[in-house]
């Protein structure tokens, strides 16, 4: 009996037992801390004005920037009604500052017209509560379509300053019936 035990044991110890406790691209990352699943709240004096959504976040070491794939943020007004969302594929947060740049793939969408902008990149200023973007963009707004390059809006997309516009056109249509078709 003591024999078969030690012959089990002898052979739990020995042998190449390699365990993986990340994936390769993980470990290449040069993120101290890695989160899956990541929901975040973002308030001011006490009232919510955001709230983040992200498959992915990527801590450095200094812990005040946080680096986000895939990711969703709602933005409220002071009375805690949702502004409008933004989503995106990439984004750096600022902790400290509450500053955010969103890039690849950026929407923003506002929560009671139904208007979005669509851009490259943005970033979002804390402080003075806009966005801003020097990049090319498209709006939807009611039944206009307005393309430009550089902007600067509030995060409900009321109020809007374009730096370079290119052009402002009622949305394509095609002789379908009655129906309208947006790019």
């Amino acid at each position: 009996m003591l024999a078969a035990v030690l012959l089990v044991w002898a052979a739990a110890c020995g042998g190449d037992h390699n365990v993986d406790v990340a994936s390769p691209d993980l470990l290449q990352l040069d993120a101290d801390q890695v989160m899956v699943g990541v929901e975040h709240t973002m308030t001011r004096d006490g009232v919510r004005r955001a709230h983040l959504q992200a498959d992915t976040a990527y801590f450095l070491q200094n812990g005040s920037v946080a680096h986000f794939r895939r990711y969703r943020i709602d933005f409220f007004d002071g009375a805690g009604d949702r502004r409008s969302t933004l989503t995106a594929v990439d984004g750096v947060y600022d902790m400290k500052s509450g500053d955010m740049t969103a890039s690849d793939d950026v929407v923003v969408v506002d929560s009671t017209g139904g208007q979005r902008l669509l851009t490259s990149r943005l970033h979002f200023d804390a402080s003075t509560d806009r966005l801003r973007g020097d990049t090319t963009f498209v709006l939807y707004r009611g039944r206009d379509t307005l393309r430009g390059r550089g902007f600067v809006t509030d995060p409900g997309l009321d109020t809007l300053r374009v730096t370079r516009p290119a052009a402002v056109s009622p949305p394509d249509t095609t002789a379908v019936g009655s129906q309208t078709r947006k790019p």
